[in-house]
C-alpha cells in the first residue's frame, strides 16, 4: 500500500499526528504539508488521508480547497480523514462532520478527531487571546489521542 497523507499545519501538531500515522500505516507513506507544496501527483498512490486542524470551527481553507479540486482523483482511491480540534465526544463528531464535504465524508473509510494540543509559547498574540476564552486555560493543553491515530492506521489497512 502506498498512502499520501495532505495536512495543513499552522503550529505544528496536526503535522505530528500526520506523521504518526504514517508510521502506522503498512507500505509507504508521504506526507505533504498543502501550505508548503500545492501541486500534488496521485500516481501510484492507494489511500489519501487528509486532515488539519480546526479555527473557530472550520478546517483551513487550503484543505478546503485541495478537496475541491481534487474530488475526482480522490474518489478512486481509499480515504482517511481526520481533525485535530481541542473538543472530545459529540462536539468534536460536529467538527469532523462539517469539516469536510459531503462527498467525502461518505467516501472515507475511517474518520476521527485526534485530539488537539497547545503549546501557548508557539501562538500568535491574537490566537493566544482566543485560546484563553476558548479554552479557558493559560497552560499548554495535549489532548492527542493515538488510540485513534491508530485505529484509523487500522481501518485504512483493512483490518
Amino acid at each position: 500500500m502506498k498512502s499520501l497523507i495532505v495536512y495543513a499545519s499552522r503550529y505544528g501538531t496536526t503535522a505530528e499526528c500526520a506523521r504518526r500515522l504514517s508510521e502506522l500505516l503498512p507500505g509507504e507513506s508521504r506526507l505533504v504539508d498543502i501550505r508548503k507544496e500545492k501541486k500534488l501527483s496521485f500516481e501510484g498512490y492507494d489511500s489519501v488521508v487528509i486532515g488539519g486542524p480546526i479555527y473557530a470551527g472550520k478546517i483551513s481553507h487550503e484543505i478546503s480547497a485541495f478537496c475541491d479540486y481534487n474530488q475526482k482523483e480522490i474518489e478512486r482511491r481509499r480515504v482517511g480523514l481526520f481533525i485535530c480540534c481541542l473538543y472530545d465526544g459529540e462536539k468534536a463528531q460536529v467538527e469532523l462532520n462539517e469539516a469536510f464535504p459531503a462527498w467525502l465524508n461518505a467516501h472515507a473509510l475511517g474518520r476521527h478527531a485526534f485530539g488537539g494540543a497547545i503549546k501557548m509559547s508557539k501562538l500568535n498574540f491574537i490566537d493566544r487571546f482566543l485560546i484563553r476564552k476558548i479554552a479557558g486555560s493559560e497552560k499548554d493543553i495535549n489532548s492527542v489521542k493515538q488510540d485513534r491515530i491508530d485505529q484509523l492506521a487500522h481501518e485504512l489497512a483493512g483490518e
